[in-house]
């Protein structure tokens, strides 16, 4: 017997195949994704990204605290610097992830998400660096507050996020402009 040509014969009750990379797959793989998916894979991608950043500073600082052995002194002029810097970074991450997450389109969504995880993140860096340089537990705290604030405010960038992800991507043109140049 012939095998028989065609596309492979699917069962009418069988549930459509999942997709493989859990909420950004959905997302990316849907044909029309609806705003609970957009969200889903948008807030997962934002705190994936800023946890791991958050973690790689938190690494960075013991090992530090571990490669010097003795315990500096703390300084709070330089913790004040640390801590008015984390703050600068807040404003900074929050107006660079709400210019970038008005763009249309599910990966531009996905990387908005991404870009402002990267940018309000900073603030565990200068909170690590307060770790490892041996600041008062007061500016320590106080940069912890700041980093969570950070991310509770990037995680309502989120929901914009999501809903750009709903717009179609603009068209590129098949044709160049013309430009004209002066006579």
């Amino acid at each position: 017997m012939a095998a028989q040509a065609g596309p492979p014969r699917v069962d009418a009750g069988a549930p459509p195949p999942r997709p493989r990379w859990g909420p950004l797959g959905a997302l990316l793989g849907a044909d029309a994704p609806t705003l609970p998916t957009a969200l889903r894979a948008v807030r997962l991608t934002y705190a994936v990204v800023f946890l791991a950043q958050t973690l790689l500073a938190l690494l960075v600082s013991a090992g530090l605290l571990l490669l010097v052995g003795s315990r500096p002194r703390p300084n709070d002029v330089l913790a004040g610097v640390l801590l008015a810097m984390s703050l600068l970074h807040v404003v900074i991450g929050l107006a660079l992830g709400y210019a970038l997450a008005g763009r249309p389109g599910r990966a531009a969504a996905v990387g908005s998400a991404t870009a402002a995880a990267v940018a309000l993140s900073v603030t565990a860096w200068f909170a690590a660096l307060m770790t490892a340089s041996g600041q008062r537990p007061i500016w320590v705290v106080a940069g912890f507050v700041v980093v969570s604030l950070a991310y509770l405010a990037g995680f309502t960038l989120t929901p914009r996020c999501a809903r750009a992800a709903l717009r179609p991507e603009p068209a590129e043109r098949d044709e160049p402009v013309a430009i004209r140049e002066p006579a």
